[in-house]
């Protein structure tokens, strides 16, 4: 279970479009205007897990060989996003639309990439083979998201208005690169390990 927790930390942390946003909205609004973003994330995730995670189920029982391929693509993926996080030297954020809708923010969030991550690499076996198992694991995920979605508000409301000269775009990319990074090695290496031992 600690295992689970830290691993959905260390992903939902990792900043992305979502993070993007919700720390943008924490930065021009403020934190009591912006809080329900923690909430629609919340559901986005969920329904996004819950479809991913019969797909899952479906290519483990009728194709394991498409199961490890889309793993190995989430990895590169991953490597990928790295790469470009620590070549990038400005911020990505566009201050041209300041506010954006709660189904927008909806349908980004289902888009988002670490639904998939989360289904291949760090939800338990059992979190879709049952309804006791999908009702735990949907209840720890919702128990992540909602605190770390409202961090990155918290964050950004704490910038509001304030010059910082040494938390500089370059930097923040920087860190989140060698933290994307060092995930991806860790969820190939599992997967290496799972390819070696099957």
């Amino acid at each position: 279970m600690l295992a689970t927790v830290s691993a959905l930390m260390l992903l939902l942390l990792a900043p992305g479009p979502t993070n993007t946003l919700l720390f943008r909205a924490g930065v021009l609004f403020g934190y009591r205007a912006s809080w329900t973003l923690a909430l629609v994330e919340c559901l986005a995730y969920l329904l996004q897990v819950s479809v991913w995670g019969v797909a899952w189920l479906y290519l483990a029982a009728h194709s394991p060989w498409a199961l490890k391929t889309t793993q190995l693509a989430a990895g590169c993926y991953l490597l990928y996003v790295s790469f470009k996080l620590w070549q990038r030297k400005h911020s990505a954020i566009d201050s041209i639309r300041d506010r954006f809708s709660g189904l927008y923010f909806f349908w980004l969030t289902v888009m988002n990439p670490k639904g998939l991550l989360i289904v291949s690499f760090i939800a338990p076996i059992s979190a879709f083979a049952s309804l006791q198992g999908y009702a735990g694991f949907m209840a720890t995920l919702a128990m992540v998201v909602v605190p770390v979605g409202s961090a990155w508000i918290v964050l950004g409301s704490r910038f509001e208005g304030v010059q910082k000269t040494w938390l500089t775009p370059l930097k923040i990319n920087r860190a989140a690169s060698v933290a994307i990074c060092c995930f991806a090695t860790l969820m190939l290496g599992r997967l290496a390990q799972a390819v070696i031992q099957g």
